[in-house]
């Protein structure tokens, strides 16, 4: 059985109350549950620490927000020209930012936390915008005496009278107030001083090539011309030069060339009347309208008109020679509508205006070509152009029809030119109007420019009609008699060109 503890009662003699005491000694944490339970004292200074850090916690997420917005206002203060504006700046948005941040702060504990963590690195920031500004300060200054130089260089030199030892000592006094400014030394001045001769030569490059880029590279490249010019330096400027002299002169050309080709387009319209597919001449004094400086096109435009005052050109179009010119625009051999060309077989060179006419341009294909090679000096439109000629030479198989129809009917060549301009026109308005190309001309696009393609292509049934043509055409007649003494050569060139049966 168990044992049951014995209790021992004790009186006192005394005034105390009476008691029962026991022998067991027990601390409050000795159980389970009770090595549960922390004294106060301790579950206070947890919560405490805990708040501590929440309070940390929520100032951090404040400090990095603001932290975005410091670093911007310190940028833009470091591009201040002065340190005082770069610093005026920044305190400015330093108070304004910290104030914004600090009133969402939850309580007092996270409103000084996040004041102490925002505060110690402002100097930071001011040191680094000193640093920077006052840099700025110097640049500022030093390309002010630079541009200041280069602008009395630039008014000597367009003078009649340049004297360099008047420019040099007013230019020497502006290096001297960058030493006075204690922005650069002694030896500085000295190099800015040395480099001064090869500054001004530099100069009169440059104006030179303004006018005439080609020739002054032409200059450059003797070394005994502008010798003050060496090293690097004067690598550099003939890389410039030649560069310059490269751009100008397909400026020139585009230029030249887009104005011919525009009065070109103009000369079309005006010839072409009101009536399509019939030219009216001009007389001399409204042909001067459309003549330019140069003496060549001059030239062409006033025989195309003597061909159609004349009525001797030609409203019949030839595809493939069409298509010949212009994959030659394509390949850059062609610029402009007046320049010569040799197209395969041909011994002469001939412009488009000196095709014009004869056979194989007519009205439209000039005018399509003076487009397409305007189009050619722009890489984006040439790039565009060669994706609807490449669509449309897909399209020949279709044009063509039955073989025999391609090769017998005259008017094929014409009938494809002339659709050629038509779907061309269609492209081009299309993408005037912002519709992508490959909608132009995908034929599951809405916006295809051949949705009437059936409409225009050759039937079988034609074949008949041609034929016929081409029966009408072949006049057949009995041979003629021989005359009596007539020799065979003779009796030849009589009857040339009769077919017999």
């Amino acid at each position: 059985m168990p044992k049951i503890p014995t209790f021992t009662a004790q009186a006192r003699p005394t005034a105390e109350p009476t008691g029962v005491t026991s022998n067991l000694q027990l601390s409050p944490t000795a159980t389970p549950a009770g090595a549960l339970v922390k004294p106060l004292s301790k579950i206070a200074d947890y919560y405490a620490r805990e708040k501590q850090i929440s309070n940390k916690v929520k100032a951090g997420e404040l400090f990095g927000d603001a932290t975005v917005d410091i670093f911007n206002a310190a940028e833009e203060a470091e591009l201040k020209i002065t340190p005082q504006e770069g610093i005026d700046y920044f305190n400015q948005q330093y108070n304004s930012i910290k104030n914004k941040y600090k009133s969402q702060a939850i309580n007092s504990d996270v409103a000084s936390y996040f004041d102490l963590e925002f505060s110690a690195n402002k100097n930071k920031y001011v040191n680094n915008i000193l640093s920077k500004t006052r840099t700025n300060l110097v640049t500022t200054r030093v390309n002010q005496v630079d541009q200041n130089v280069k602008s009395k260089i630039a008014n000597a030199l367009s003078g009649n009278n340049f004297q360099f030892n008047v420019l040099s000592e007013d230019i020497i006094n502006d290096y001297r107030g960058l030493v006075n400014d204690k922005i650069i030394s002694e030896q500085d001045f000295n190099a800015y001083k040395k480099n001064l001769p090869a500054l001004v030569e530099t100069a009169q490059v440059r104006l030179l090539a303004q006018n005439n880029s080609a020739g002054t590279a032409v200059l450059l490249a003797d070394p005994k011309n502008f010798p003050q010019i060496t090293g690097k330096e004067r690598d550099a400027l003939i890389t410039e030069v030649r560069k310059k002299a490269v751009f100008d002169g397909k400026l020139l050309e585009y230029t030249n060339s887009e104005t011919i080709n525009k009065a070109s387009k103009k000369l079309v319209d005006k010839l072409r009347g009101t009536n399509h597919n019939k030219f009216f001449g001009l007389s001399e004094q409204e042909l001067e309208e459309y003549k330019t400086g140069d003496i060549n096109y001059n030239k062409q435009i006033t025989n195309l008109n003597d061909k159609i005052n004349s009525n001797e050109f030609s409203f019949n179009s030839n595809y493939n020679i069409n298509s010949s010119i212009v994959d030659k625009i394509n390949l850059g051999e062609i610029k402009n509508t007046k320049d010569g060309f040799l197209l395969e077989g041909e011994k002469e060179p001939k412009s488009i205006l000196e095709r014009a006419g004869d056979g194989s341009i007519n009205d439209n294909d000039l005018n399509f070509l003076s487009t397409i090679t305007s189009r050619s000096f722009n890489n984006t439109f040439a790039n565009q152009d060669k994706e609807y000629l490449k669509w449309f030479n897909n399209l020949t198989p279709l044009l063509q029809g039955n073989v025999f129809l391609s090769y017998f009917d005259k008017e094929y060549n014409s009938k494809a030119s002339n659709l050629r301009q038509i779907y061309y026109k269609k492209y081009i308005d299309g993408l005037r109007t912002g519709i992508d190309i490959s909608d132009l001309l995908s034929p599951n696009s809405t916006n295809y420019i051949a949705k009437d393609i059936k409409n225009v292509l050759p039937k079988t049934s034609d074949l008949s009609s041609i034929v016929q043509s081409i029966a009408k055409e072949s006049v057949v007649k009995e041979a003629p008699e021989r005359l009596p003494n007539e020799t065979a050569s003779e009796y030849d060139a009589r009857t040339l060109g009769v077919k017999w049966i």
